[in-house]
């Protein structure tokens, strides 16, 4: 399983397109409706993972 990142990208608008700039050389250009789209499937994809993380602490919690 490959080690999630920490940091997140870097995005910046240039001449019309959205330019992404990762972690260990990453680099994406998109059209600002791909970029748009992305950011959306993004956003949505962070709120369930983040939702599994806090329902994993849940659940191993000692039963007192």
């Amino acid at each position: 399983m490959l080690k999630p990142e920490t940091i997140p990208g870097v995005a910046a608008a240039e001449n019309g397109l959205v330019m992404l700039d990762g972690p260990v050389g990453l680099a994406i250009a998109m059209t600002p409706e791909a970029a748009a789209e992305t950011g959306r499937r993004l956003i949505a994809a962070a709120e369930i993972a983040a939702t599994q993380v806090a329902t994993k602490a849940t659940d191993e919690l000692p039963l007192d």
